[in-house]
């Protein structure tokens, strides 16, 4: 029997995602006065290359605004979970793949096997969560080409169930 389930979560905008946008703003904003009000009074031979310069600058800040708007795609087909980032619902990137056959540890947040494998530096972390401060955020440690990786994601109960079918001896919940 094959086991298929797909799922996206929307990455959470906290206060820090708004700070970052209205600091991005403001310096845009410093950055196209200065050059048309300061630097252009200077150089009015330069204007087509100072307004070039500004709408890079607009632009550059519109590219990092729309960066910040994160999907991520669970993908379970049997014991492989596939997980993979989605930028402003266009660019798709696949950032791991992980057997839960073989996978180490997995377990919530509240878990103290998550405090010390979040501590620990040899291991890589991969953050595909809703919100990392979130009740519903899980960790799964597995290996990956000799490379120890600490998955943080929000999984439906379905892939919960899942995840525990295949490997119940490694869940910590």
């Amino acid at each position: 029997m094959e086991i298929f389930i797909e799922e996206m979560v929307k990455k959470h905008k906290d206060g820090l995602y708004f700070a970052k946008l209205f600091a991005l703003g403001v310096v845009c904003a410093v950055i196209v006065a200065l050059l048309m009000g300061v630097v252009l009074p200077i150089f009015p031979g330069f204007g087509s290359i100072i307004f070039l310069l500004s709408a890079g600058c607009v632009y550059g800040a519109y590219y990092l605004i729309i960066a910040e708007e994160l999907e991520f795609e669970y993908s379970l087909v049997n014991n492989e979970i596939d997980i993979d980032k989605i930028v402003n619902r266009k660019k798709r990137k696949r950032i791991t793949t992980a057997n839960l056959r073989t996978l180490e540890s997995f377990g919530t947040a509240k878990n103290p096997d998550f405090a010390r494998y979040l501590r620990d530096a040899g291991v890589k972390k991969l953050y595909a969560c809703r919100d990392k401060n979130a009740d519903d955020v899980f960790f799964l440690v597995y290996s990956e080409n000799t490379v120890k990786k600490m998955l943080i994601f929000t999984p439906s109960e379905k892939i919960i169930d899942i995840i525990v079918k295949y490997n119940p001896k490694k869940v910590l919940i």
